[in-house]
Formats: structure tokens, sequence, C-alpha cells
């Protein structure tokens, strides 16, 4: 094996700049270029909305919960990874900035290649995946945007690029987000450069084996300082202290204006030549150990505050595969990659970290990021996850006057029953008898029916079902109203019967079918209302539609 960890990659470009720090040599090399390519219409192709929907959280027990849950998510697209010359490449790291998410990959086994994209997630519906590079005799393992740069970490085919040493790290400079064909890349000691991270006027790499820490000049490329660790899997940048995680010598924090060491500490001996992240919160380290499961740290004395541990018997699924690969924390939410396990949420709950509960995802969950409103979960060979959280937009109705809603999962409103409800909300589905008000977010995974002359003012963000089951339907019955104020995403079959009411005062997307019956009225209020319609519709007898709208597809 010429490779030494499998997860790891590089990235090669038309002009390269080798540096090595304390005399070493300084190599001027001409490699295999990228291939790019921004043709978002081939690209988008590899985007699938066939599993798209409403996610179900198992609870913490593990179990079906008959309570609505307090964190509703979506997964949006599934993207199957690129192939080249016969080859798949698997996702290794994910960076966000704005309306762009960089995405890149490598090979597994002794082939050197890599690649990096570029999708747009403008649209938090419908991503795009808007460019790629293609990098021959490259690995890419870690990519992280800062201020209009992209840093990249990695390795090499020595054979092929007659550099020194495979372990490399480097910055590209974006065109408009867009990647370019020109990496400043500096060779590291080491088998593979395993992460990246910077701050606002230095940049810092690891490498794994044999490997360094090296902090370099972000004008120059040059290479600072350099200090010999080994089996470095991740570190990261907080309070001007970098930390880095060895699979051997544990958790090390450095000074970042100086490297100088602070102080050390022992983590659980992780042998295992895998991906390992870090991440922050509150003080606290968190650590990805791999069949030790996930190590909460304090920053500054190193004591063992907590450990999540890794759920067991799993149905379905060989204990072998479950393993912690990655953590990721955003905005209070700690997310867990639990390998075949799938992807574990956590809140905190009187200083400690607890688990709210599960999501059972296609393939292995190798890695995750979150950042924003996304969560990003690469799955080995179920591709990449692009999961969205469901939260009020900015310049949302006031829900104060409401109630906050914290029933079962099913929500039903009986005949005579007027109900005026907010939060934000995960249920199964919702049944209305006479009249329902709910003023935030919410997702129901399964059908919504309002049952005859009924009314449900939906005041915010609403999404409903999945791709996968189109029969759990969104049906306005005979002399129903659904007064939508907001956005409502439906992923099934949405069905106006004879004499249904809708209005509409924001913005629609239908995933699947719509059917609009004899005496149905749709009706757009003021002016700045859309609906995108991507299945077909079916107009049976004579419907009304009114107002001032855009109709993204020409549906109707």
């Amino acid at each position: 094996m010429r490779k030494i960890l499998p997860y790891i990659a590089v990235l090669t470009f038309l002009t390269v700049l080798s540096c090595r720090n304390d005399g070493d040599e300084i190599q001027d090399q001409q490699e295999t270029g990228p291939i790019l390519s921004s043709d978002a219409g081939t690209l988008s192709k590899r985007i699938d909305f066939g599993n798209a929907g409403v996610l179900d959280m198992k609870s913490s027990s593990g179990g079906k919960t008959v309570q609505a849950g307090n964190f509703p998510l979506v997964l949006v697209a599934e993207v199957a990874p690129p192939v080249y010359n016969g080859k798949t490449l698997r996702a290794t790291h994910v960076s966000v900035e704005g309306n762009y998410a960089y995405v890149s990959y490598n090979t597994e086994g002794e082939t050197y290649l890599g690649a990096i994209e570029v999708l747009n997630i403008t649209n938090p519906n419908a991503p795009q995946l808007v460019m790629q590079a293609i990098l021959p005799d490259t690995d890419v393992s870690s990519v992280r945007y800062d201020n209009g740069k992209l840093y990249i970490a990695g390795a090499k085919d020595i054979y092929a690029s007659g550099a020194s040493s495979p372990a490399f790290v480097g910055s590209m400079t974006l065109n408009g987000g867009m990647l370019t064909n020109t990496l400043q890349q500096t060779v590291l000691n080491g088998k593979v450069g395993t992460d990246v991270t910077s701050s606002s006027s230095k940049y810092y790499a690891v490498s794994g084996a044999t490997g360094v820490l090296a902090q370099l000049n972000k004008s120059s490329q040059q290479i600072e300082m350099s200090i010999p660790l080994t089996d470095l899997r991740a570190l990261g940048y907080n309070n001007n202290k970098i930390v880095v995680l060895s699979g051997t010598e544990g958790v090390k924090i450095y000074d970042a204006n100086g490297l100088n060491l602070i102080t050390s500490f022992s983590t659980s001996t992780d042998v295992a030549e895998a991906k390992r992240t870090i991440d922050f919160i509150d003080g606290k380290l968190l650590v990805s150990e791999g069949y030790n499961g996930v190590g909460v740290y304090n920053l500054t004395s190193g004591t063992k505050l907590q450990t999540l541990s890794l759920p067991t018997q799993v149905p379905g699924v060989n204990a072998s595969d479950i393993v912690s690969n990655a953590v990721s924390v955003n905005s209070g939410r700690i997310f867990v990659a639990n390998g075949g396990a799938g992807l574990y949420v956590y809140t905190t709950d009187n200083n400690q970290l607890k688990l709210m509960g599960s999501l059972d995802l296609t393939g292995s969950s190798n890695f995750v990021m979150s950042k924003g409103e996304y969560i990003f979960v690469a799955t080995g060979t179920g591709g990449l996850k692009i999961i969205k959280t469901v939260a009020p937009e900015s310049g949302a109705p006031n829900c104060s006057g409401y109630a906050v809603y914290n029933g079962s999962d099913w929500l039903n409103v009986n005949s005579g029953q007027t109900l005026e409800y907010s939060g934000t909300k995960s249920l199964q589905g919702i049944n209305v008898n006479q009249t329902l008000t709910w003023c935030g977010a919410l997702t129901a995974s399964q059908g919504v029916n309002l049952n005859s002359n009924s009314t449900f003012n939906m005041y915010g963000q609403f999404y409903q079902g999945t791709q996968s089951n189109p029969w759990n339907s969104l049906n306005i019955n005979s002399g129903a109203l659904l007064n939508l104020k907001g956005n409502l995403t439906t992923y099934g079959h949405m069905i106006l019967n004879s004499n249904a009411n809708w209005k509409i005062e924001g913005n629609v997307t239908i995933f699947g079918n719509l059917t609009i019956n004899q005496g149905s009225k749709i009706e757009f209020i003021g002016t700045n209302s859309s609906i995108t319609i991507h299945g077909t519709v079916t107009k049976n007898g004579t419907s009304t539609i009114t107002g001032t709208f855009t109709d993204v597809n020409n549906k109707l």
C-alpha cells in the first residue's frame, strides 16, 4: 500500500509552489492540472430528490416518539459521488460560506484521485452542483474557506509529482466563489495532510503518520513553524489557541501566536486509520474517538467531563460498523456521525450534553458538518446527504399571542374546536375538522387532512410529506380552506377536492403532483407570491385561479 490513510486527500494544480522550512528544498513543479467543469446542468444530474422530505427522528430511547419533536428536519437532497475513469470517489469534508458549500473527495485504495465541488445552496429546496475540479494523482482530505480563499490539505502521488513527501497543504484564490486552476502548494513532512484551519493572519495544517503541525504565512505560503507529531488526525482554532488531535498522543493545545505548548492530555487511543474530527462548545472540546464514542473535555484542564457513548444493538447493523467518525457543533446542537448507526443529535442540558434523538441514513455516516441551516453528512456509498433545519424565517409573523404546542405528534382538531398554537415542531400528521391556526415553523412527515368546511391558518414555514411515499398527501376537502401566509413545501401529492379553497401569500413548492377538482379556488394574495410545481397538474372540471403570482415551472 502506498497510501497510509485511505480517507485522506490532496490537490494538484497547474502552478505549484513547494517549500520546506529550515533550509529544506523549495521546488517549482509542473503537475497535472485540475480538470474543471462548470456545466451545472450535467453536474446537477447527480443530485437526487427521490428520498427528499420530512425526516422522523428516533427518540433518545431509540424508539418512535409519541410527542411532537422540537427539532424538525428535512432531507433536501442526496448528491451521488463523482466517478472518474471508473473510480468512484468519496466525500471527505465540507466547508460552507454564504450560498456555497465546498465538498472535497478522495479515492479509497492505492489510487490517488480526488475532487473539489461547489454546491450552490441559495435555494434551500433545490441545491445545484455548479462547479467541479477533478484532481488526478491527488487526494483531498480537508477544505476550509477563509476570506475568498480555499485552504486545502491532502496527499499526492510522489511518483507522478516528483515531490519529496506525499503530504501537502495549499491555498487557492477563488473567483466569485468559484474554483480556479492555480494553487499555491506547500510540501509537508508526513504521508498525508489531514486537516487545515486558519486565523486572521496565519493558516495551520497537520499531517498524518510521522507528520507535523505547521504554521504558514497566508501571503508567502512559507512554513514559519513546524512541530513534529505522530498520527495527527484533526486540528481546530479556538480563542487564539490551536488544538490538535493525535490518534496516539491525544490532544495538544498551543498558543496560536507562537505555537508554544499550553497543555496536553490523553484521549482514547485510536489505532484505526480513519478520519476523525474535533469541535468546541462552551469551553469544552469534543473529540470523535472511534469505537470509544465522543469524548467531552474541559478545554483548559483536559479533564474528561462526559462520554457520548456509542449506541448498542442497532437492528440490522453490525457492531463493528458503529463508530464515532466525526462531530460538529452548530447553534447549541451537537451532531455525531456514528457510522452504520446513522446521525445522532445532542443538545445542552444542565451543562451536560443530552441525546435528542437519531436519524437513520442510507450508508455509513462517515463525516458530518453543520453550519447555518444545513447539516451535511457524508455516507460512503450513500453519497452526500443535505439536511435542512426548519425554523421561522427572519421577518416571520409575531407568534407571541399563541400558546406553545406541547402535545402529540398527531395533531387532531375535533369538530367544534378552534385551536391556536405556536412554536417550531415536528409532527407525524394533522387532521383538521374545525379550525387550526399555527404560527411558527412546522413539519408533518405523513398526511395532512383538512376535512369538509374546516380551516387551517398556517403562518410561517411548513414542510409536509416525503418523495418516497407520495400517498401521504395534503388534502383540502370540500368547503375547507388552507390559508397560507409564509412558505409551504410539500413532497407528496396535493389534492384540492371539489369546492376546496386555498389562499396563498408567500411561496409554495410542490415536488409531487397537484390535483385540482371541480369548483376549487386558488387565490394569490399580494404581488410577491410564487409557486413551483415539479410534478404534473391535473384539473378536473372548472376551477378558479386568481391574483398576481410567479408560476416558476409554468404548470398552472
